[in-house]
């Protein structure tokens, strides 16, 4: 397993975060040209599910190889309009108050520190602002099954469903208790989820 680490985040916190989802695109293809030969898979979350998406997308467009298996989680279908006011362009107390409102997103443990507020504001702004500002373009539905997971309390799950119509493959679909960050709260539903929608498609060499 693989995890990405972006740019404002851990060991890259000195690196600015990309404010624009092209850039983001080009710079994880560039990343993970040299580790797709054998099978995989793309799990994202979030911001993270749309990127895995166009990342897909992208690799095809590169004739580069496909994911056998892309799992989207908390995001609803980029076929879906956003009807709701952007974010990203918030004075900061407002953006923390809207963020709360919405995703009852920020943990206590950061909320009640300034200083790590100060630290993580700009970061969820510049991600707010890669996919707010991000056009959904039409393009063939992508030859690869699909598994989307969604927390039951969360408001992206109701608009997730449009995520078949981007793909050619076997679709799953999956619920468990909690809001927009139920990959938190369920752990382990996930982790068990993820073995059978995953390990299921990607063929061990």
């Amino acid at each position: 397993m693989l995890a990405v680490q972006l740019p404002g985040r851990e060991t890259r916190l000195s690196e600015p975060p990309f404010r624009r989802m092209e850039p983001l695109i080009e710079a994880l293809m560039s990343g993970i040209r040299d580790t797709l030969a054998q099978p995989f898979a793309f799990f994202g979350h979030s911001m993270g599910a749309l990127v895995a998406f166009e990342l897909s997308r992208a690799l095809r467009r590169h004739g580069l190889p496909l994911p056998q298996s892309i799992v989207v989680s908390g995001r609803r279908a980029p076929t879906i309009a956003n009807t709701e006011p952007p974010l990203h362009r918030l004075s900061d107390p407002d953006f923390i108050n809207a963020l709360s409102i919405r995703y009852d997103g920020i943990p206590e443990a950061i909320s009640n520190e300034p200083d790590l507020m100060a630290l993580f504001i700009p970061i969820l702004k510049a991600d707010f602002a890669t996919f707010e500002t991000h056009v959904h373009r039409h393009e063939p539905p992508l030859e690869c099954s699909l598994a989307m997971y969604g927390g039951r309390s969360d408001p992206q799950t109701a608009h997730m469903a449009g995520w078949a119509e981007l793909f050619h493959g076997e679709c799953t679909t999956r619920l468990f208790d909690g809001g927009h960050f139920f990959v938190a709260e369920q752990r382990q539903a996930v982790a068990a989820a993820l073995a059978q929608d995953v390990l299921a498609t990607v063929a061990v060499i």
